[in-house]
């Protein structure tokens, strides 16, 4: 399987792949990003301004390095549209073993 995100850098739409598998280093890089977001949603009173700033740079080093760091962290905060987003929280999903919903729905409307 192929995994894309589009990064707008100097004005101009990158596209950037990886076609390997996710691998051992890529698990556990998403469950330290989801062990920190649990800590910071579990907070009595919520996250804060600054969990949430940590967590933007969290899932954008989670983000450069699932690439093999053909962008930087700073490239993925300032030029990531919602699409590539949405890719790298379902790239995450992937990584922590959750299974792809569209999946689950063709099984149950086969049986």
């Amino acid at each position: 399987m192929a995994y894309e995100v589009k990064l707008t850098i100097k004005g101009e739409e990158i596209p950037f792949k990886r076609t390997e598998t996710p691998f051992f280093k890529d698990t556990t890089r998403a469950l330290i990003l989801q062990q920190h977001q649990v800590k910071m949603w579990d907070k009595k009173d919520g996250p804060t301004d600054e969990d949430l700033m940590n967590n933007e740079k969290d899932v954008a080093n989670f983000a450069s390095n699932f690439f093999n760091n053909q962008f930087t962290a700073k490239d993925f905060i300032d030029g990531a549209h919602s699409e590539s987003t949405i890719a790298v929280s379902k790239i995450i999903d992937e990584c922590l073993g959750s299974s792809d919903p569209d999946d689950s729905d063709k099984t149950k409307s086969k049986k």
